[in-house]
């Protein structure tokens, strides 16, 4: 070593080739490791963001419109690997992934939801029109507002008929509802941006119970939908190798000319 030194303290040409040849080198060796340290995170996101998402649970808040959201995290993995823990999936989710393969098999799916909800009606006091018929001892009652609208016909309602069981006829009957769902990336850096799904109805007699999703991993937020910084270093790791043999073309180039000089 001590020789290696003292010959390039002399040969100041050799030294500068030999930097250079060690800027390359390095350089190759910080890409390749760069790269894998990344592909190692995006493994232990994508395991996190999954683990999460299996035992996560709805959870609800109120938007703008004043309407109820229903939120759950979305299972973003591969059809395969829920195959391979379908036994630690809930009822739900089971079904969910029954449903994803059998579409599947006809086109690709890339997101797919399973909703639970009801329509639920504590109490109902009828506040609208009557009409009374005492020839047919028939009640009738019927409404319409926002949310609901019906029309109700009571028969065998009056006690000159005892002989007769009372009825009910749901003439017309309609709970109007607007349902809107979509995917959005969680502000989470640390855990990927996990992807949950939101879902709203515009009627508040309508109640989401539970949530399950599924969509591909290949909807990446820095992918997709990168910040700027997020492309710059997007397009670093694209083009690293031309940028590298750019530089080094350079490197070794100014080299040669400044030995060329010498």
């Amino acid at each position: 070593m001590k020789a290696i030194l003292e010959f390039l303290a002399k040969n100041n040409r050799w030294a500068i080739v030999l930097v250079l040849i060690l800027m390359l080198v390095g350089g190759g060796v910080f890409n390749y490791q760069r790269n894998k340290i990344k592909e190692w995170k995006t493994k232990h996101q994508t395991e996190v963001k999954l683990r999460n998402a299996l035992i996560d649970t709805v959870s609800y808040y109120q938007n703008e419109l004043g309407e109820e959201v229903a939120e759950k995290l979305t299972l973003q993995t591969t059809v395969k690997n829920l195959e391979e823990i379908n036994g630690d999936l809930t009822a739900s989710q089971q079904e969910l992934l029954r449903r994803v393969k059998a579409a599947d098999k006809e086109n690709k799916v890339i997101a797919a939801a399973l909703i639970e909800a009801e329509a639920m009606i504590d109490s109902l006091l009828g506040d609208g029109w009557v009409v009374i018929n005492p020839e047919d001892s028939t009640l009738q009652f019927g409404d319409s507002t926002e949310f609901l609208v019906y029309d109700i016909t009571i028969g065998n309602a009056f006690a000159s008929t005892p002989k007769k069981d009372p009825t009910i006829m749901f003439n017309h009957f309609r709970m109007p509802n607007k349902l809107f769902v979509d995917f959005q990336w969680k502000d989470n850096k640390k855990e990927g941006y996990p992807i949950t799904l939101s879902v709203s109805n515009s009627s508040p007699l309508y109640k989401v119970n539970d949530i399950n999703s599924y969509i591909i991993p290949e909807i990446i937020k820095e992918e997709l939908a990168p910040t700027g910084w997020q492309k710059v270093g997007k397009w670093f790791t694209k083009n690293g190798k031309i940028v590298g043999f750019v530089a080094g073309g350079v490197a070794i180039g100014a080299g040669g000319t400044y030995m060329l000089m010498k």
